[in-house]
């Protein structure tokens, strides 16, 4: 890289060498444009044998000869028909674990817990009782990565991660299908499990409001953010409250607050989802309030062939700071996202 030097430095640099060594080594850091880098995001599988097949072969190879620094599991490990079993969930844990030892960032989704009480299911849960299990399952240690990750779980909500790569800021969010968890509450006492879901809607604001925050005290080139849900397909169109909590849009407040705090930030913001299948990059979800907020509804949900999607981050990219394709397809996503009839 070449530095073009003022006159009044090459004045220093020729009468005294030593000094302009001193001088160059105690300035201001040098801007330096930021290298791309890539992670693969996977999820909404395996829902079938086939795409557990897949999983552990092809896409398990493939994520190791990518040589990513990390996996992030958008949710949904299993099938909405199979039983949420203790021997179903750990195998599933392993599974996911094994993509990328101690590097694999999971946030649960419907599928493994809100869902297990349906009544065409061999098997019926407490889906309380799943979340606990997942916690267990998944939560129970930190994961040990690099201390310049930055890594951070939340308190009493573990399932919320946070780290850094290459100066971006990473968090999973726990935002599932079943309007986010207000509905079809089949096993437990649904006043409970509402609290419980309010105390999760709080703790997500949190944790998203002190991810921007960290963002801008760290000078951050970008922040991905990844949940289950869709949160631009809630399944009512009214604020969720006392009286009316779950026929309702329950992603409205963390829809709004994903769109106002990359409004205020003014970086280039990815979030990424499953729960729904189209795969698709829509740069409209902030609206011309958020115009640097681009929304990822990732590879998934019954999409064929069985595959992941790979992310290159390329801040120092106005124009395009995300290029996304599958990992081993190389298949781009439609742009802009059509809500699906």
């Amino acid at each position: 890289m070449f530095i073009q030097f003022s006159q009044r430095f090459t004045r220093l640099f020729s009468a005294s060498l030593p000094l302009a060594i001193a001088t160059l080594c105690t300035a201001a850091p040098l801007a330096i444009a930021q290298t791309p880098f890539r992670f693969v995001a996977i999820g909404d599988m395996p829902y079938s044998e086939a795409e557990q097949d897949a999983f552990n072969t092809d896409i398990r190879r493939a994520i190791s000869a990518a040589d990513v620094p990390f996996v992030v599991h958008y949710g949904d490990l299993k099938g909405g028909g199979e039983s949420c079993t203790d021997a179903l969930l750990t195998a599933r844990r392993n599974d996911i674990e094994s993509l990328h030892p101690d590097r694999v960032f999971y946030t649960p989704g419907d599928n493994e817990w809100t869902d297990c009480d349906r009544d065409f299911l061999d098997v019926q849960f407490s889906e309380l009782d799943r979340l606990a299990k997942l916690r267990d399952l998944f939560f129970r240690e930190p994961m040990a990565v690099p201390a310049d990750w930055d890594y951070a779980r939340q308190p009493n909500f573990s399932e919320n991660a946070r780290w850094q790569q290459e100066n971006v800021i990473f968090l999973t969010l726990h935002v599932v299908g079943t309007n986010n968890g207000r509905q079809e509450i089949l096993l437990d006492d649904p006043a409970a499990a509402i609290a419980l879901v309010n105390a999760r809607d709080e703790a997500n604001r949190v944790w998203v409001e002190q991810a921007f925050e960290i963002a801008q005290q760290e000078s951050a080139k970008a922040v991905v953010i990844v949940t289950q849900a869709d949160v631009s397909d809630p399944d009512g169109t009214a604020p969720c409250t006392p009286t009316n909590p779950s026929d309702c849009d329950g992603y409205l407040t963390v829809r709004e607050q994903i769109i106002a705090a990359a409004a205020a930030w003014g970086q280039p913001v990815l979030f990424v989802h499953g729960d729904t299948n189209p795969y698709c990059l829509d740069q409209e979800f902030g609206g011309e309030q958020a115009p640097k907020l681009w929304r990822l509804n990732a590879w998934g949900d019954f999409q064929s062939p069985p595959d992941a999607t790979e992310i290159t981050i390329q801040s120092g990219n106005a124009a395009e700071p995300f290029v996304i394709q599958t990992l081993m397809g190389q298949q781009a996503p439609t742009v802009g996202c059509q809500p699906e009839s």
